[in-house]
């Protein structure tokens, strides 16, 4: 395998998950959106092992009649890790399924369908997936990256906030001045990170709207991992929770319209100030964050992010070698594998 079956991979395994979540909520049934992870790796790893149709066919049966992550661990209080190891949990229950089906597993034909133990009986309230595009390469030019440790649906809301800041620092104000903040966003941010009263650890907190936006603007930067973290000066700041319970959240159907517009496909949020003397600051609207690709920033600072990461075990030289391997397509997987090793360096343990 080469780098460009890596890419192809990818590309199809984005464009499956995207895809299936354009029109199908699988949040609404309580089942967690790694369902799709799991789908659309057992699908690729099912391709590159070189099963057959009807291989494959059987590997995709057995990710639907499997159990599947209740989305708990993703919603207010019960928001703990293991939203960040879900996805790679759907990934290794594909393989393990894939390799079933190779040794000799048969798959059950009518999985979806069947009544009334069918997936869609059993878990999508009947009615069957529905789909309004073909499957090409529309996920993988639409995604967006993650460029700050944010929920994405926040990260327009942090933009705002320092933007705001610089307004209100250059009128003579600070911080103090701040009677409240109203943020306007997606109902899918107003779903997922609209969240009041405690949080119990950094889970939560990265995924509070509230908390994100009172940490960037006392902050006057961006929220960083460390600041999560329970022993974080941040964590313990009474101003800081003061702050965050008088930010306000509300759902705005504009913005919601045009976050499900796959012409538009933003994921906005207006952010407004209001000072204790009366004084309003208007809306600041940020429709394409950084980290969406129609945000001219993007590119570079998904570059900027990458070898920041990689700087802390490698030299720029040796980032500068991985970087080109990217480029060569004809590049064995394996040599680009061993290219994330070091001579001497310990073995990770789980």
């Amino acid at each position: 395998m080469t780098i460009h079956t890596l890419l192809t991979a990818l590309v199809k395994a984005y464009e499956i998950q995207g895809i299936y979540a354009q029109s199908n909520a699988f949040n609404t049934h309580g089942t967690d959106h790694v369902i799709l992870v799991k789908l659309a790796s057992a699908a690729v790893v099912s391709w590159l092992l070189g099963l057959t149709e009807s291989q494959t066919m059987a590997t995709i049966s057995h990710v639907w009649m499997d159990g599947h992550p209740s989305r708990i661990y993703r919603g207010a209080e019960n928001t703990i890790p293991r939203k960040g190891w879900a996805a790679g949990d759907a990934s290794m229950r594909a393989v393990h399924l894939a390799l079933l089906v190779r040794a000799g597993q048969v798959g059950v034909p009518s999985v979806l369908s069947a009544v009334p133990w069918g997936f869609y009986q059993r878990d999508f309230g009947g009615k069957g997936f529905e789909f309004i595009q073909g499957f090409g390469d529309w996920t993988v030019r639409n995604v967006l990256y993650k460029v700050m440790p944010v929920e994405g649906h926040g990260i327009a809301a942090v933009e705002a906030v320092l933007v705001q800041r610089g307004r209100l620092l250059e009128m003579g104000f600070s911080v103090r001045d701040v009677e409240r903040i109203e943020i306007r966003t997606t109902r899918a941010a107003d779903l997922i990170i609209n969240k009041r009263g405690p949080l119990g650890n950094a889970a939560e907190r990265d995924h509070c709207m509230q908390f994100v936006v009172a940490l960037a603007l006392l902050k006057g930067g961006v929220p960083e991992v460390g600041d999560y973290q329970d022993e974080s000066c941040w964590v313990k700041s009474q101003a800081l929770e003061s702050l965050r319970e008088r930010v306000v959240v509300v759902s705005d159907d504009r913005l919601t319209a045009d976050y499900l517009d796959l012409e538009k496909k933003s994921i906005g949020s207006g952010l407004k100030v209001y000072l204790c003397d009366g004084t309003v600051l208007p809306e600041v609207l940020v429709e394409y964050p950084i980290g969406h690709v129609r945000n001219p920033k993007t590119s570079a600072a998904v570059r900027d992010k990458f070898v920041r990461s990689m700087r802390l075990v490698f030299s720029d030289a040796h980032i500068a070698k991985v970087l080109a391997a990217v480029e060569d397509d004809e590049m064995s997987i394996s040599e680009f594998v061993n290219l994330f090793w070091l001579p001497g360096s310990s073995r990770p343990g789980l």
